[in-house]
C-alpha cells in the first residue's frame, strides 16, 4: 500500500482528535494510567491496542466484559474498518497491520510462527541500528515498509475510534517507544507522549512475584529505560513529552490528573477519580482493566517485602538507573 504523507496528515488533522501515547516498562502503571484517563468523558482508553488482532483471534475479552469480537463498541470500529479498508477483522484479525507485538504468555501459534518471529527480529534489528545513527542520518535509513504501513493504519484506527465513539482524545498504552517516536515525528501536532516511570524496586518485586528470575525481573526494566530515555529526549519535542511517576498519580490522582489533562488539552473531570464510574474498552494490559472497582491504590509493597539479597541484587543491576529516574 502506498501512502502520501501530506495527504494522510491532512486527512488525520481534519478529524480533530489527539493522541496520548504512554511509554513505560511493564508493570509500571500504564494500564492504570490508561484507565484513569479513560474516565474522562472525552477520552477513549484503548490499552495495548497493538495486540487487537491477537485478542480477536484467541477470543479475548474487552475490558467491558464482552468478547472483543462481540463488543458493541468495537463492532462499530470493525465495521468502519471494513468499509474504509475492505478488511473484516473479525474474520481475518491480522490483515489490518499494526506495529509488531510478540506475545510471551498467551501466544497465538497460528500467527506467531518461526517465520513471523524471524521477520520481527529483523525489523527490530534494523530499528535498533537506526537508534545509534546521528539525527542527520536517520532520514536516509527509513523504517521498514511493514512498520510504515502500521503507523498509517494506527492513525486511521484512532480516527475511526474518535468518530465511532465520539471522543476527542485517544489513549494508547502500547508502550513501544520506537512507535511513539515515529508517530510523533509524522504527526507532531496530534501525538503527545507520556514517559511513565515507577520505582524499579516495585517493578522488580512484581515480576519476581510472578515467577520471573532475578535477572529477568531487573534487566527487563533496565533495558527498557536505557533504550527509551535517549529516544524520547532526542526525538519528542519538549512540549509534547510529559514525565509522570506512577507513585504521584496513585497518591495524588487529582493533582497529577489535572496536569495530564492540561497537557493533552482537556479540562479535568472529578469523575476520573472513581475508576468504576465509566465503562472502558481496553485491549491487552494487565488484569486491572477488569477490576475498576478496586479503585486507585498506591502499591509500594516493595518497602516491606523487598529485603536482603533480593534488594541487593536489584541495587547492583538497577540502582544507578533508579537514582537517575529520581528514586532514592
Amino acid at each position: 500500500m502506498t501512502y502520501s504523507g501530506s495527504d494522510q496528515a491532512e486527512k488525520v488533522a481534519q478529524s480533530g482528535f489527539r493522541v496520548l501515547y504512554i511509554c513505560s516498562s511493564g508493570r509500571s502503571g500504564s494500564t492504570f494510567t490508561d484507565m484513569f484517563m479513560g474516565g474522562h468523558s472525552q477520552v477513549a482508553s484503548l490499552g495495548q491496542i497493538n495486540v487487537v488482532g491477537k485478542a480477536i483471534s484467541v477470543d479475548s475479552k474487552c475490558s467491558c466484559g464482552s468478547e472483543l469480537r462481540a463488543c458493541v463498541q468495537w463492532r462499530k470500529v470493525f465495521d468502519a474498518i471494513q468499509s474504509s479498508h475492505g478488511i473484516d477483522m473479525t474474520k481475518d484479525p491480522y490483515a489490518f497491520k499494526l506495529w509488531d507485538a510478540l506475545a510471551f504468555q498467551l501466544i497465538d501459534h497460528r500467527r506467531q510462527t518461526y517465520t513471523y518471529r524471524l521477520a520481527v527480529a529483523l525489523r527490530k534489528a534494523w530499528m535498533e541500528g537506526r537508534d545509534h545513527l546521528p539525527q542527520s542520518l536517520r532520514k536516509h535509513f527509513p523504517i521498514p515498509p511493514t512498520l510504515l504501513e502500521a503507523l498509517h493504519n494506527k492513525m486511521d484506527l484512532f480516527r475511526i475510534i474518535s468518530r465511532c465513539w465520539d471522543k476527542v482524545v485517544i489513549v494508547d498504552s502500547s508502550k513501544n517507544v520506537r512507535e511513539a517516536v515515529e508517530l510523533h515525528q509524522r504527526w507532531p501536532d496530534l501525538v503527545k507522549v507520556v514517559q511513565l516511570t515507577r520505582d524499579g524496586r516495585g517493578v522488580y518485586l512484581s515480576r519476581r512475584s510472578s515467577g520471573f528470575s532475578q535477572s529477568e525481573s531487573a534487566e527487563a526494566w533496565v533495558s527498557y529505560y536505557r533504550r527509551a530515555l535517549p529516544l524520547l529526549e532526542n526525538y519528542i519535542a519538549p512540549g509534547s513529552l510529559h514525565k509522570i511517576r506512577y507513585e504521584d498519580l496513585a497518591s495524588d490522582p487529582e493533582k497529577t490528573g489535572r496536569v495530564l489533562c492540561d497537557f493533552i488539552g482537556i479540562s479535568f473531570e472529578p469523575e476520573m477519580l472513581d475508576l468504576s464510574r465509566s465503562t472502558r474498552h481496553l485491549v491487552g494490559g494487565n488484569t486491572t482493566r477488569f477490576a475498576p472497582g478496586k479503585g486507585i491504590k498506591l502499591d509500594e509493597r516493595w518497602r516491606t517485602e523487598l529485603q536482603g539479597e533480593e534488594l541487593n541484587f536489584f541495587n547492583r543491576v538497577g540502582g544507578e538507573l533508579n537514582h537517575r529516574l529520581g528514586y532514592r
